[in-house]
């Protein structure tokens, strides 16, 4: 388990410093062979702007590659070190978009999909959606929703926006 700990740890290590050379000076495009999107440990709005003064408490550790195909947008989300057999939300956000417009399951611009969780913790999925009109930029969430409030569980946000 801790070999599997550790390779994920230095895995996700490897891609978030090569995220500023992918990123540029905070946005990037997601050509056809996608832009890698490194998760941090944020609360964010449906605008992208983060929720303040709420801490997370958790340890997964999550990647996506954001990519344009056709007339749709794809993101390939890897996840480690979360809750062990558990489903988590993942959702593909389009922008621009104000934080009234909301970002539920079926909302304009937002694609979403389930990731499970093996008995280690990791899991894989695969969010696509179509390209809303007028969009110039995507990002991701993953969430564990909380069994007695609104608020989830666990919660990540990736770190930009990417350009589409």
């Amino acid at each position: 388990m801790r070999r599997i700990a550790r390779a994920a740890v230095t895995a996700t290590a490897l891609l978030i410093a090569s995220g500023p050379m992918l990123a540029g000076a905070g946005t990037a495009s997601a050509e056809s062979a996608g832009i890698v999107m490194p998760f941090a440990e944020k609360l964010r709005r449906c605008d992208f702007s983060q929720i303040k003064y709420v801490g997370g408490s958790y340890y997964g550790r999550a990647t996506a590659v954001l990519r344009t195909e056709g007339g749709g947008v794809a993101a390939d989300v890897t996840f480690f070190t979360g809750v062990p057999n558990t489903r988590y939300d993942v959702r593909l956000i389009q922008m621009p978009r104000t934080s009234a417009a909301g970002c539920w399951d079926g909302a304009p611009g937002v694609a979403s999909a389930a990731l499970f969780t093996d008995g280690a913790g990791a899991g894989t999925v695969t969010v696509r959606g179509p390209r809303m009109p007028g969009a110039t930029g995507a990002w991701l969430s993953l969430t564990r929703p909380a069994s007695n409030s609104q608020q989830p569980e666990e919660f990540y946000t990736t770190d930009f926006i990417a350009s589409l």
